[in-house]
């Protein structure tokens, strides 16, 4: 296309619309040809599960320690930044940690059902003490440190707000703020449902100020004997501060809701350093060990608990510092009917233990070297999310704690590999189809057939016009002649090759 484009550059044969199309197609292929090659980098490999599936029942030994809390080793995972935390969990539940024997061609969904909820109002109880009466199950919340917690002093705050004041009659400065348990009652009856605080506790020593363990959810969920399912989910975030005092400065740089109602009463309560005597009973002069702030409402509790860190760097000194957590609790109760095929496999009914079912570190983002302030609603909307998605799993998944295993139900297809192209890819390519085909119109309406046909259709139409009879024709053909056919001159001399004679040397 080059050579004939240089050569018909001298050409007085060939008209100017040809040489100008000539021109122009070879402009379109270069690019298209550059167009090709470039867009290549945007289109990626893809897989994605097909149309049909099938269902089927997966069994998996586990492995679980021997503690007070539960849980199957392995089932611990970090949240990535920007997802969504229901996307993390099944993503968990599809991957090999629950199915050891997963093919790699196939992709498992957790089936999921849906609930009808049982019980979302409750009975709220502090330390044996009923604060929110006539719900339809009890909610008591163990705010645990190393004293044994007895006679908390409960501060009224409304209808759904507390405050507490804790002492054991331990030497001020020694205890330190430590896991909650979160028990859910539904009946004198029936056995309840638990979960624990899964935050790292920090060992005894050098502190700084801010946060010393990021947010992590831990949840449970547990099969009544009623039928009916339980599930619990608990958020909690820990937070330190250097000397003796509560520093709402810091909690601002910590915590994004700078307004938080249980963050900003915190500063004063924790300013009382003496338990108020009891009605009736004498002043005892009790020193305050631990301070609580709690809000309750419907299935939902948050609780910020702060208490003093203490350590000794040599037999002199003694360095005090202030410890807290932020606690985000949501449970309800739910009425599902029982999956046959975990009921028959896993031998239902029998007892139902219940245990840690998963854990979920929330990574914050990063904002100038160091972590973005955490959002207390987005945690509690993730708190709720991970309630619903248990719900949803309902009985679908199953866990036998005390025969370490698995049960699981899941929607398997099939993955197919294709390609991934990009919307503007699409779009681009669309938009030069269309330039191309109007240019190819343009060409074959401007430009004669003779210069945009083939040497052989030139040909056929030239000695049509002339003879119909099928024969041998006489051919003159030269190196600078027309080529002639029977006498009849079907293309002049320079366009047989359409080049510079000046070149053909």
């Amino acid at each position: 296309m080059i050579k004939t484009a240089i050569g018909s550059r001298k050409s007085l044969n060939v008209p100017k619309s040809a040489k100008r199309a000539l021109v122009v197609g070879l402009f379109v292929t270069v690019v298209a040809s550059f167009f090709d090659k470039g867009i290549a980098h945007f289109v990626n490999p893809a897989f994605r599960p097909g149309s049909e599936s099938t269902r089927i029942v997966v069994i998996s030994q586990q492995f679980s320690t021997n503690t007070v809390r539960r849980m199957f080793a392995g089932w611990s995972f970090l949240i990535p930044k920007d997802e969504n935390i229901t996307t993390t969990m099944e993503k968990a539940l599809s991957s090999s940690v629950a199915i050891p024997v997963a093919r790699s061609n196939q992709a498992y969904t957790p089936v999921t059902a849906d609930y009808t909820i049982k019980c979302d109002y409750f009975d709220f109880s502090l330390n044996e003490e009923n604060l929110i009466e006539n719900g339809c199950a009890k909610l008591r919340p163990r705010i645990r440190s190393n004293t044994s917690n007895d006679d908390p002093f409960v501060i009224p705050r409304s209808s759904n707000r507390w405050g507490m004041l804790m002492n054991s009659g331990w030497e001020p400065y020694n205890v330190r703020v430590a896991t909650l348990s979160f028990q859910l009652e539904v009946s004198e009856e029936e056995d309840g449902c638990a979960t624990y605080e899964s935050t790292r506790l920090r060992p005894y020593g050098n502190i700084y100020d801010g946060i010393s363990s990021f947010p992590t959810t831990a949840t449970s969920k547990c099969i009544l004997p009623s039928g009916d399912m339980a599930v619990v989910s608990l958020t909690s975030t820990r937070f330190t501060f250097r000397g003796t005092e509560y520093n709402t400065d810091l909690t601002s740089k910590i915590f994004a809701d700078t307004a938080d109602e249980l963050l900003l009463t915190m500063n004063d309560t924790f300013k009382t350093k003496t338990i108020p005597p009891l009605a009736g009973v004498a002043a005892s002069n009790r020193s305050v060990e631990m301070w609580a702030e709690i809000r309750a409402m419907n299935s939902s509790v948050d609780i910020l608990a702060c208490s003093y860190d203490s350590y000794r760097q040599d037999s002199d000194s003694l360095y005090r510092n202030v410890e807290c957590v932020y606690h985000i609790v949501k449970v309800f109760v739910v009425s599902q009917p029982f999956n046959p095929k975990i009921k028959e496999a896993a031998k239902i009914p029998k007892e139902y233990p219940y245990g840690t079912f998963m854990i979920l570190d929330h990574l914050p983002a990063i904002q100038d070297g160091s972590h973005a302030p955490i959002s207390l609603a987005k945690l509690r909307n993730d708190t709720a999310a991970v309630s619903d998605y248990m719900a949803r799993l309902g009985t679908n998944v199953y866990v036998d704690y005390y025969e370490d295993r698995f049960y699981a139900e899941y929607e398997v297809k099939d993955i197919r590999s294709g390609l991934e192209v990009p919307l503007w890819v699409l779009a681009v390519s669309g938009i030069i189809l269309m330039a191309s085909f109007i240019l190819w119109q343009l060409t074959d309406w401007t430009v004669d057939s003779s210069h945009r046909s083939s040497l052989y259709k030139i040909i056929a139409k030239r000695v049509a016009s002339q003879t119909d009879t099928p024969m041998l024709l006489r051919a003159k053909l030269g190196p600078q002649e027309p080529l002639e056919l029977e006498g009849v001159v079907l293309l002049p001399g320079e366009n047989i090759q359409g080049t510079d004679p000046k070149n053909e040397q």
